[in-house]
């Protein structure tokens, strides 16, 4: 009988061990898991301040970008078309009355190069055109732009089906693209510029190509100062990836890769 009863008593002991160690474990676990779930909801909360950073940063970007363009149109532009249009039409009082008219029909036609500009200038791009039309159209319009301004032979095509990727996402695309175009413009000697916006079913690509110099992709601290780092910053935060193929003398290849949220 003792015996039985040393063996329950035993019995007891261990099974309040391990319920006890089985309340430990249970403790710590529901710790751990409450830890990981403030540093997960705490990193979410920075993801999401640094977005709204990036976003607005992007819009500020974008619009000191078009204020740029409108005021180099203007000046170089449309300033200078008004200005020969007033300087012919000063000098029009002197000559024949056909004459007159021959100025006068030249400047009408001037002055309507001039509106067109404007209107065009009225269109220049922001966050509400990207808003208002999406990045397929903004970076089509942007080209024409670069092309028609004899800045660049730039060229745009599209692949695929277009679709929507949203404006916030299509808000930071386009100000990458535009850092990659200026980095072109200004260091790359390239005459060409081709741009490809390929739209499959589960993944969107953005290249951009230049036949310019081209640079060592081993050594790419040295080209700290084109922005890569902002541009992989701004890519990783709509979970894009950018990779770059460059040879001295074989121009730059840019590819910018979009996953479609499921």
């Amino acid at each position: 009988m003792e015996k039985a009863a040393e063996d329950i008593i035993v019995a007891i002991i261990l099974a309040s061990i391990l319920i006890v160690i089985l309340a430990v474990f249970t403790l710590l676990f529901f710790l751990v898991f409450v830890r990981k779930k403030r540093i997960l909801q705490k990193n979410k909360e920075e993801l999401s301040v640094s977005y709204e950073k990036a976003l607005l940063q992007t819009r500020v970007e974008i619009q000191e970008q078009t204020l740029n363009h409108i005021s180099g149109e203007i000046h170089d532009n449309i300033g200078q078309v008004l200005s020969f249009v007033k300087l012919s039409l000063s000098t029009a009082f002197q000559l024949s009355d056909a004459a007159k008219q021959t100025k006068i029909e030249e400047s009408v036609s001037l002055i309507a190069e001039v509106i067109n500009d404007l209107r065009d200038l009225s269109k220049s791009l922001s966050f509400e055109k990207i808003k208002k039309e999406g990045l397929c159209e903004v970076i089509k319009y942007e080209s024409e732009r670069l092309k028609r301004n004899g800045i660049i032979e730039a060229e745009a095509t599209i692949t695929g089906n277009p679709t929507p990727l949203g404006t916030q996402k299509e808000l930071l695309l386009f100000r990458i693209f535009q850092e990659i175009t200026n980095n072109s413009l200004k260091h790359s000697g390239s005459p060409v510029l081709i741009i490809n916006l390929n739209y499959s079913i589960d993944l969107f690509t953005l290249t951009v190509t230049d036949k310019g110099k081209g640079f060592d992709t081993s050594d790419l601290d040295k080209f700290k100062g084109l922005g890569l780092d902002n541009m992989q910053e701004r890519a990783a935060l709509i979970g894009a990836t950018i990779h770059m193929e460059s040879k001295l003398g074989k121009g730059c290849v840019t590819l910018i890769s979009v996953p479609h949220d499921m």
